[in-house]
């Protein structure tokens, strides 16, 4: 029996880009850019090909795992709300290794899958992000994804705020996707260099049969702190934005995908 390791392709596309004009267009390609540098440096233990600019708008990269994908894309669409984004994601195998060269040039199903899912999100007037591996488990991780992207573009721009806040205190990770130091780093040269971040990995074992780990105790009170708030303001904001429950939801898409990940038959 043969077995193939399996890695996840990610790519991201820009809707509507030729609608920009060409100065707003590079002022955005420059933002993006600095935005998936950081995130490289973030994810840099789990990315095999770093994320880069691909052709025209869209940007790529190769990742050891599913989870780091799907991780580096949230991570991404907080960091850029509210940009209109089509993502794929691609579970396979990676047959055309090109040593030393970009993402680009390499290939394998791995590749043909992410293009196969992005390819489906431009055409689909309801999913904006589609995972695919040739799995009867798409289906479901794919609902999950779209249930949290409708409640993110739902969102007004401080419950955005908020949300990102949140992932800086209490970053998503599972099996060490991020790290603490990793943070520290990414956080450095900011507002919010100061701030201590807490990992929150998707395999802590909870005693319970549902999913509360997206919520943590004191948070309202830790940004109203730092942002000079009311609790009682944070947490009526934090409630309206969902952003327990699309927390939630992030955890159990990290557990289907946990399952997946690995070799394939």
């Amino acid at each position: 029996m043969n077995c193939m390791k399996e890695y996840a392709a990610l790519m991201i596309d820009l809707k509507k880009s030729k609608s920009y004009s060409t100065e707003s267009r590079n002022k955005l390609q420059q933002k993006i850019l600095e935005t998936i540098q950081k995130l490289n440096t973030l994810f840099s233990t789990t990315i095999t090909k770093e994320v880069e600019f691909s052709a025209e708008d869209e940007i790529q990269g190769l990742f050891s795992s599913p989870m780091a994908a799907y991780l580096y894309l949230r991570f991404f669409q907080l960091l850029t709300f509210p940009l209109e984004l089509h993502a794929g994601i691609g579970l396979g195998s990676w047959d055309i290794v090109i040593e030393n060269s970009s993402s680009t040039a390499q290939d394998g199903p791995v590749y043909h899958h992410a293009r196969k899912a992005i390819e489906e999100s431009k055409k689909n007037l309801e999913y904006f992000s589609l995972f695919y591996s040739e799995r009867n488990e798409d289906r479901v991780i794919n609902s999950l994804i779209n249930a949290y992207e409708v409640l993110l573009k739902k969102q007004s721009k401080y419950q955005a705020e908020l949300h990102l806040m949140t992932e800086f205190l209490y970053p998503i990770s599972i099996e060490n996707v991020l790290s603490e130091n990793a943070m520290i780093e990414f956080l450095k040269d900011s507002e919010q260099s100061n701030w201590k971040s807490e990992i929150i990995d998707g395999r802590e074992v909870e005693e319970l049969f549902y999913i509360k780990l997206g919520k943590r105790r004191g948070l309202a009170t830790q940004l109203s702190e730092l942002l000079e708030s009311s609790r009682q303001s944070i947490e009526k904001s934090l409630k309206v934005g969902n952003i327990y429950e699309m927390r939630n939801l992030v955890f159990a898409i990290l557990e289907i995908l946990k399952n997946m990940k690995g070799e394939k038959e």
